[in-house]
């Protein structure tokens, strides 16, 4: 009866010996995953139309300057670490009539759509030419939000120059003179 037993221990024992060697192997497999983020930009508006017309209603007064401020410019930007983008603005077609200057000056981007490094907007209103003026300094990764009301709202202002020396160059128009004015993100650092 005895050697019973130990037939039966013996078993008990095989058995969990086997077992604990199956439950201590374990196996893995793996594969390199890659990842890239690729440097980018854009820039877009919300296509609002910007009219703007100079009238007088006081005799003996110069004529009112006129501003509009429905268009918003909207980015996005990735950017490699420790760099940054700017954002400048110029007229590419048409001429501003003499006597009287297109400025434009953006205000800090629209927060309920956009995240990142927004940058920070020149506060001083810029008069347009042809000559590519800094708008918006210091972009980095970011994105304005694609709403129509998203991104950084323009303000375009259109007065005469110089009072009252140089009012005597303006004239009425009988047909409106169209401006392009067109906007550029830089590559990262001005590249």
């Amino acid at each position: 009866m005895r050697q019973k037993y130990i037939h039966g221990y013996l078993i008990v024992w095989l058995f969990s010996s086997f077992c604990n060697v199956t439950m201590a192997q374990s196996f893995t497999a793996g594969d390199i995953i890659t990842l890239q983020v690729n440097d980018y930009s854009l820039i877009e508006t919300n296509h609002a139309p910007v009219v703007l017309t100079m009238s007088g209603s006081v005799a003996g007064a110069p004529v009112s300057s006129a501003s509009n401020s429905d268009m918003f410019l909207k980015l996005s930007s990735l950017v490699p670490g420790g760099t940054a983008r700017e954002v400048t603005a110029r007229i590419s077609s048409g001429s501003v009539p003499q006597g009287t200057s297109l400025s434009v000056v953006a205000a800090p981007c629209t927060l309920t759509n956009s995240g990142g490094n927004l940058g920070n907007v020149v506060i001083t209103p810029i008069n347009l030419s042809s000559i590519d003026q800094n708008l918006i300094i210091g972009i980095g990764s970011c994105y304005t939000g694609t709403g129509y009301n998203d991104g950084y709202k323009l303000t375009y202002k259109w007065s005469p120059t110089n009072l009252p020396a140089s009012y005597g160059l303006i004239q009425s128009t009988t047909s409106p003179v169209n401006i392009t004015v067109v906007y550029t993100i830089t590559a990262h650092n001005g590249n």
